[in-house]
């Protein structure tokens, strides 16, 4: 069978009814809250989202922090920025065996959900515990340059709702490993550029902001996510998802096309047919002429 450019192998698609145990990331449960079709045609019928460029930059300042946090974690002491919270007062970054693991991209925190036979993973930034009650705190580390950062309004803001429905995917996958969480927080740093100059630096403030996640709704959410990947029914368009929009407009376009291409190859014939031909061409070019109008 001919193989076609976009569509994953069969490997790394889901097949509806089966036995074996199938991951599901934090980002593919994300992509399922957001659009059911978009999240069908990738899980179970692989069609691959385009491919975008990395984020180096977001990417060097986490590597940075991280190994900020890392030395704290070595020698289980405070980061300066915990020390201004009294909340983070015994708080220190985790020491744990598997931390590493579960930072990795295409890695992470692991937990089996035994009912619905689904792997759920999700790599996160940091983990701190505190020391007293031994709860735990995940940490996600947020770059930006903003002109201003509203620490009261950054967790209302449209554009960071994905960011708190990470959070309550992490809350959940930790507690149903055991864990107990005691909360969230982002950790943002914002690159500062009003009336400076690049001289190969640059500056940053910091921002850490808590959010308590909710994780209420995903239980019943993942089982009707299951639900969907054991059907044999693509759900229907959403017309609020840009990705269904962008496909549907690229398949009527295509489909358009397809139909001049049909009525020019038809109007072609005609130069050369005999007056039955030619009635039975002008039947078949008004018809495909309705249905691109239709169309």
């Amino acid at each position: 069978m001919e193989k076609i450019n976009g569509i994953k192998g069969h490997r790394w698609r889901y097949k509806p009814g089966q036995n074996e145990v199938f991951p599901i990331s934090r980002s593919k449960f994300g992509e399922y809250l957001k659009c059911k079709r978009c999240f069908y045609l990738n899980t179970i019928k692989g069609l691959k989202s385009p491919s975008m460029p990395g984020w180096p930059l977001n990417s060097a300042t986490d590597e940075m922090l991280k190994y900020e946090f890392d030395i704290h974690r070595k020698k289980q002491t405070q980061h300066p920025e915990m020390k201004k919270r009294s909340l983070l007062k015994n708080v220190v970054p985790f020491q744990h065996k598997e931390i590493d693991e579960w930072r990795r991209n295409f890695g992470g925190f692991k937990v089996l959900d035994k009912d619905l036979n689904l792997e759920l993973k999700g790599a996160v930034d940091d983990v701190w515990i505190d020391t007293k009650s031994k709860e735990l705190i995940i940490v996600d580390y947020k770059s930006t340059s903003k002109k201003e950062i509203k620490e009261d309004m950054w967790l209302i803001d449209k554009y960071s709702q994905d960011y708190l429905r990470q959070m309550n995917f992490y809350k959940f996958i930790f507690e149903k490993a055991g864990h107990i969480i005691k909360t969230t927080f982002f950790y943002i740093v914002n690159g500062l550029k009003k009336d400076r100059v690049f001289n190969n630096s640059m500056e940053f403030e910091t921002h850490l902001i808590e959010y308590q996640p909710s994780t209420k709704q995903i239980p019943s959410q993942l089982k009707e996510m299951k639900r969907l990947m054991d059907s044999n029914k693509i759900p229907d368009l959403n017309s609020e998802c840009e990705s269904c929009n962008y496909l549907n407009a690229g398949a009527h376009i295509t489909k358009l096309e397809d139909l001049d291409v049909k009525i020019e190859s038809l109007v072609a014939l005609t130069k050369n047919a005999n007056k039955k031909e030619i009635k039975e061409l002008e039947k078949k070019i008004e018809d495909l002429e309705k249905k691109r109008k239709d169309d």
